[in-house]
């Protein structure tokens, strides 16, 4: 049985606007290992909202020095390669993800993801399925909530969890996958 490969990815938004990207946290998973993480501030060139500053602590002086995303996107797509990309509540992420690809004009890639979110709530039975929640149902350590990397980890963990009730990580693709690219997507 071949072993999944996967990157978990989590953004941090300045605001309320999906192009407000202040931090970006992936970890690759290999063969059941988590191999290699990324993570990095980004200056959404946009201002900090009260609420967005609330939920992570990122204000707009720590990313004063930090590249925008034209810089730091390239280096996402060099890490991710062409694993498939699992975000928790990826609704949110890849949106967020696809907005920031169209205001810098870039070509959207293809790039298939899935939600450790809605994998969730088919495969376990729990009241609630936030990323916080799977942490406590599986009883992992959990560091720094709203942290991009903390809970890109998380996302990997929890993926790797849900993973075992099935087959193969091709057959929860062949449900659950989706493409950047397709337009009915986001």
């Amino acid at each position: 049985m071949a072993h999944p490969s996967y990157v978990a990815l989590d953004f941090e938004t300045a605001n309320y606007k999906r192009t407000s990207i202040c931090s970006v946290g992936m970890v690759k998973v290999v063969n059941h290992e988590l191999t290699e993480t990324f993570y990095t501030l980004v200056n959404p060139k946009d201002f900090f909202a009260t609420k967005n500053i609330a939920i992570h602590g990122i204000h707009s002086e720590d990313v004063q020095n930090a590249p925008d995303f034209s810089y730091v996107y390239p280096y996402m797509l060099q890490f991710i390669e062409s694993l498939p990309v699992v975000a928790h509540n990826a609704a949110f992420d890849m949106s967020v993800l696809h907005a920031s690809i169209k205001a810098h004009q870039f070509e959207t890639p293809d790039l298939t993801y899935f939600c450790s979110y809605q994998l969730s709530k088919k495969t376990v039975a729990t009241q609630r399925n936030g990323l916080k929640h799977m942490m406590q149902y599986y009883n992992l350590d959990f560091h720094g909530h709203h942290d991009a990397l903390n809970d890109a980890k998380a996302c990997a963990m929890i993926t790797y969890r849900l993973l075992q009730h099935y087959p193969s990580l091709e057959s929860v693709l062949r449900v659950y996958g989706k493409n950047l690219q397709d337009k009915d997507v986001l």
